[in-house]
């Protein structure tokens, strides 16, 4: 299976555990051409969703001398505790994109497995107390990306955005100048800000968080993460293209993978000499992912 491949969910017992999609910029150099992928946001869950990535080289050579065409990267990963996005924009290489993506898979391949610590409290009407865990996974996932480009020849850097989507919270860690916007009710915003770029001389153990930036998650929520290559070439304006993207011509559309596309190919024929690279969470057509009916107090 190549990178770009989706790969099935994990299973644990009976129980598929996380699902992941990998798509890196080296795999995938020619300009004018758009790799793309889905992933259910979790298998089984009416209404859970969709998770779609797409990443392109371009469509006119780089406006600045790089080391190769395409040194971005984007990671889907869907499990039980949450859902993950992240995009990586490669500077000097992509070894820096592609070393923080592979050492984020690698973490939140066991901590996307299982509820996360504290999520028992979303059943007992207190909102928030999930999230509260979720910033500890996301520092988490972040300290990994730190070790994973340790060994990075300097001057090796990456933009990465990470973005961890819970029941009842949206959570974002930036490094560089990746951008995540979430859209509700058809109003677009984004969310955070730029940042340091992540390279060798970061630090960020698990014990120094990185500031997160936490959003209430309702329903019908859209978030998508892209890098530079989006807004440098839709311009200020790129949020409401996002937004226009997952509501073409007013209507709501569940294939999150064509919105990401279209992301891409849109920033592309604005004349994108950068790569560009998009990740998507498209609600369902019922309640946020992973909810569930309260069982009546009679079949307790």
């Amino acid at each position: 299976m190549t990178e770009a491949a989706a790969r099935p969910a994990r299973t644990v017992g009976s129980v598929s555990a996380v699902g992941s999609v990998l798509l890196l910029g080296p795999d995938h150099p020619a300009l004018r051409e758009t790799a793309a992928r889905g992933l259910p946001a979790w298998a089984g869950q009416p209404g859970g969703g969709t998770l779609g990535a797409a990443l392109s080289a371009g469509w006119l050579p780089k406006a600045v001398p790089a080391v190769e065409p395409n040194e971005d990267g984007v990671l889907l990963m869907a499990g039980r505790a949450g859902l993950l996005l992240a995009v990586a924009d490669g500077h000097g290489g992509s070894a820096a994109a592609v070393g923080a993506l592979r050492a984020v898979a690698a973490a939140a391949a066991t901590a996307l497995a299982g509820p996360i610590h504290g999520a028992a409290e979303h059943s007992t009407g207190r909102p928030g107390r999930g999230a509260a865990a979720g910033e500890s996974l996301i520092n988490a996932l972040a300290a990994a990306a730190v070790t994973g480009v340790v060994d990075v020849p300097e001057p090796a850097r990456t933009a990465l955005g990470l973005v961890l989507v819970l029941d009842d919270a949206v959570l974002a860690v930036t490094y560089g100048d990746t951008a995540t916007v979430l859209v509700r009710r058809g109003r677009a915003r984004v969310v955070g800000g730029p940042s340091d770029f992540l390279g060798p001389e970061t630090s960020g153990g698990p014990d120094e968080c990185r500031p997160v930036v936490r959003r209430r998650r309702r329903p019908g929520d859209v978030v998508a993460v892209v890098s530079d290559g989006v807004p440098d070439y839709l311009g200020r304006a790129f949020p409401a293209a996002v937004a226009a993207a997952a509501r073409p011509g007013g209507r709501q559309v569940t294939d999150a993978t064509a919105v990401a596309r279209a992301l891409v190919d849109r920033a592309g024929t604005a004349g994108a000499g950068d790569n560009i690279t998009a990740a998507v969470l498209l609600p369902g057509a019922a309640a946020p992912w992973r909810s569930r009916r309260r069982p009546r107090r009679s079949e307790v």
